[in-house]
């Protein structure tokens, strides 16, 4: 096992381009191995579970409806407003009309 201040040194050393000696070398892919690992590990314990895809479509279909209800109601006011401002159009031409004696 390589500590981490050994591991640390030759990483540094290499990326400025420091020539390594074969036990180095060796070394420092060990503790990239021994870097990884750990990761890995830490992944792997955090790692949430895959949403269950039936559930999912559940979800989607529901959301469906909801929009489908929804759009369906915009629908009904929108025609209701159109009846209403034809309404209000006869209205108010009714009495712009002079009316006759």
């Amino acid at each position: 096992m390589v500590s981490d201040e050994l591991g640390m040194q030759l990483h540094d050393r290499e990326t400025i381009g420091e020539q390594l000696t074969a036990q180095e070398k060796a070394q420092l892919e060990a503790w990239y191995a021994q870097k990884d690992a750990a990761e890995k590990s830490m992944l792997e314990a955090v790692q949430l579970p895959l949403p269950n895809l039936v559930v999912l479509q559940d979800q989607i279909d529901i959301a469906i409806k909801q929009l489908t209800t929804e759009v369906q109601r915009l629908q009904q006011i929108t025609q209701e407003n159109k009846s209403l401002r034809e309404e209000i159009a006869e209205i108010k031409q009714q009495f712009s009309v002079p009316q006759s004696a």
